[in-house]
């Protein structure tokens, strides 16, 4: 893993916060793991409503949490004053994601000033079996001078 060095002190509070505020994560009962510079994990149960017609987690939800995943292990090495916003991303499905739960782990590969790339992977747990279901490869921006609570509630204020 390449070693980054945070722009904001405070990074691991703003990231938690930020995921705090995702009503979709919470939905989905997703739940942060471990923050580290250019680093994230998100984790999530088992649910059957979260799930499609196999029983097994549904791959829009598996590669949501890879995207917030990637999403927040570049903001982690954001300045102050700034938030995240997806730019693109291709995934591959590699096996069912079929377990007790699921984890999605990210990390930055390239930080540029504006432009980070991110690799995600997404593995699935039931006993003592891990099995990798997903890998991805995520461009985020920086959007400096933005805020990241700006904007919540109406879909009209979105800017």
């Amino acid at each position: 893993m390449q070693k980054f060095t945070p722009q904001n002190p405070s990074y691991e509070q703003v990231v938690r916060d930020s995921f705090s505020r995702q009503p979709f994560m919470a939905l989905m009962g997703a739940q942060m793991g471990q923050v580290a510079p250019g680093r994230c994990d998100i984790l999530v149960d088992w649910r059957q409503d979260l799930t499609q017609q196999h029983g097994f987690f549904h791959g829009g939800m598996v590669s949501s949490i890879a995207d917030s995943a990637a999403g927040y292990a570049a903001y982690t090495l954001f300045p102050n004053e700034s938030t995240v916003l997806t730019v693109d991303f291709k995934v591959s499905f590699l096996n069912p994601s079929k377990g007790d739960h699921i984890q999605a782990s990210a990390e930055v590969i390239r930080a540029g000033k504006k432009i980070y790339h991110v690799k995600a992977e997404v593995f699935a747990f039931s006993d003592e079996v891990k099995t990798h279901c997903l890998s991805g490869i995520f461009t985020m921006m920086c959007l400096q001078g933005k805020s990241d609570a700006a904007n919540l509630g109406r879909k009209d204020e979105v800017s």
